[in-house]
């Protein structure tokens, strides 16, 4: 029994047509209801846009003109946070307006933005006191992090349960319900917890501060921030390594920076032929008077070990604590200056080297 196939209906095309054109009839009804709302909406965020874009300027300019210059930063921040809280409550109070839906929204919106308000300038005036508290402490920049970003946390959570209590949201029964769900996000995230964990830990315990030259098991540079998660070193090359707290936190870690002056050792080999007095003369008048070298402590120049081919010395200078940045340099200016002194007084510098003496083979004799 044969019959014709309907390729359309089998294929699913004819549900799919269908489909967009219910899709098109409800676009069209749409369009017809708040088409022209939709525009209006669209020409007051333009004209509310290039109003707070004057107001904006205008408010700078007065800031620059009426306020110290100190504090025109800060005060130039809270009046563009300002004017984007109230331009975008007007955008959000017109456009519910011309939609009959969203009216509803406006109390809690104007409320939510009373709110936000003060949470801002409530913000400010905390940053003020924690600043004020931390020079009157005389804390150092790591600490000062962590008081920030633990206040702000806090501030956060505040600001979000009071803005959503606004519109009718309690996120307590929301917090209480996530508490079985956090357990099991903790386990998948045991590496973040103890990145914080170890984040606190180093702030606290301070082996290191901003600021400060260190060097870990594979890292070296300059401590340019400390958060929670991670300690962001610049290296001498001018990169910068975000390294997890919790490998800083178990490794060792030197700082070249808190000792003050750092002491650096330079081997150097020369040959016995030489004599190590003739070679402390030619190399300690150059530690003495090269660029960097501090005088007290003074620079010596021992012997450091008798090795097979050659006398291995040791010099062993200071530098300051600004030098640490730069200390590699320093260490390679010294090496060549030293292998020129030792050219210019006929000594060797000699490497390692093995001596063979064959002997002539023992004779036979005849029984």
């Amino acid at each position: 029994m044969t019959g014709d196939v309907n390729t359309s209906q089998l294929l699913g095309l004819d549900a799919l047509w269908a489909a967009l054109l219910d899709t098109w009839r409800e676009v069209e009804r749409a369009l017809a209801a708040y088409g022209a709302n939709a525009l209006i909406a669209l020409g007051l965020i333009f004209v509310y846009a290039l109003v707070f874009r004057l107001a904006s300027r205008a408010g700078q300019a007065l800031v620059r003109r009426l306020v110290r210059a100190d504090a025109q930063a800060t005060v130039g921040r809270l009046l563009r946070t300002v004017l984007r809280l109230t331009f975008g409550l007007l955008v959000v109070l017109s456009v519910g307006a011309l939609f009959p839906g969203l009216s509803d929204w406006s109390r809690p919106v104007f409320r939510a933005y009373l709110l936000l308000l003060l949470l801002f300038v409530g913000w400010s005036l905390v940053s003020h006191l924690l600043r004020a508290e931390a020079d009157r402490l005389d804390l150092d920049a790591s600490l000062r992090l962590l008081a920030r970003n633990l206040t702000r946390a806090v501030w956060v959570l505040l600001g979000v349960y009071l803005v959503s209590a606004q519109f009718g949201i309690d996120l307590l029964p929301i917090l209480g319900g996530l508490g079985v769900v956090g357990l099991a996000v903790g386990f998948a995230a045991q590496d973040i917890l103890a990145n914080l964990i170890s984040g606190v830990t180093l702030l606290l315990d301070r082996p290191f501060r901003i600021g400060d030259w260190i060097r870990t098991e594979n890292h070296e540079g300059q401590v340019a921030s400390l958060t929670l998660r991670t300690t962001r070193l610049r290296t001498r090359d001018g990169e910068y390594v975000s390294i997890p707290n919790k490998d800083v936190a178990g490794a060792v870690v030197e700082n070249l920076t808190v000792g003050g002056r750092l002491r650096l050792n330079i081997p150097l080999g020369v040959a016995y032929e030489g004599g190590v007095e003739r070679a402390r003369a030619a190399l300690l008048p150059l530690l003495q008077t090269f660029p960097g070298v501090l005088a007290d402590p003074p620079p010596a120049v021992l012997v450091q070990e008798l090795e097979e081919s050659r006398v291995r010395l040791l010099l062993r200078f200071w530098i300051d604590a600004e030098e640490v940045e730069s200390y590699p340099v320093t260490r390679m200016r010294v090496l060549e200056a030293a292998r020129a002194a030792l050219d210019a007084a006929g000594l060797e510098v000699a490497y390692p080297r093995m001596r063979v003496q064959l002997d002539p083979a023992p004779e036979a004799h005849a029984d």
